[in-house]
């Protein structure tokens, strides 16, 4: 009679839950996942250096070797002046002449294109205008009454400033500026030197630059 309670109750005990109550499940376990290994993209070789033509290569110019007018032998100089001295001697005749085809022959293409250009010729034309009014005045004439004489072309430089001025020139001196380069001068009364002709010898030829 004493053991059937005691099989009661450890029947009780390990009896069914209740309904409504699932069992609890365990939580899955989550495993991480292994990254893919990571490839570098290849490297690019650096771009070769644009090669350039031996033509487009900069260099410097060495400098220029200074003239030393020392360096003129007597006898070179004396033979120079000799020569300026013809030369300048042709020209009187030739512009007292009023011979412009012959005058030009003995200028450097630069001066002539020079003389010819619009501003050599207005500049000259004001200069022109300005000695006019100077010679009205002196002889007592209005200088506001001068015309202005409009220079054009290098015969007109040629025939209204070289022919009445430089008709009679008269060479004193010499200077080198270079080896084939020379100034010529005249002295004036004052013991003034001043600039005839700026020349340089071009094909063994004297020709007028300045």
């Amino acid at each position: 009679m004493l053991l059937l309670p005691v099989v009661l109750v450890l029947s009780c005990g390990s009896g069914p839950k209740p309904s409504g109550e699932a069992p609890a499940e365990p939580a899955p376990v989550v495993q991480p996942e292994t990254p893919a290994p990571v490839t570098p993209p290849p490297e690019t070789p650096p771009a070769p250096a644009p090669e350039i033509p031996p033509e487009t290569v900069q260099t410097t110019p060495p400098p220029e070797a200074v003239f030393d007018p020392s360096s003129v032998t007597e006898e070179k100089y004396e033979t120079t002046k000799a020569d300026i001295q013809t030369l300048i001697d042709q020209l009187n005749r030739i512009i007292r002449a009023r011979n412009y085809d012959a005058w030009v022959t003995y200028l450097s293409n630069s001066y002539l294109q020079e003389i010819g250009s619009q501003d050599f010729l207005a500049a000259r034309t004001e200069e022109l205008y300005k000695r006019d009014q100077i010679v009205a005045s002196n002889l007592g004439r209005d200088p506001r009454r001068v015309q202005k004489n409009v220079l054009k072309t290098a015969k007109d430089y040629f025939d209204n400033i070289v022919v009445p001025s430089r008709s009679n020139d008269r060479m004193d001196d010499i200077d080198f500026v270079s080896e084939n380069r020379v100034k010529a001068y005249t002295v004036d009364t004052r013991g003034n030197r001043l600039v005839l002709y700026d020349l340089e010898l071009i094909d063994n030829n004297w020709k007028i630059i300045n």
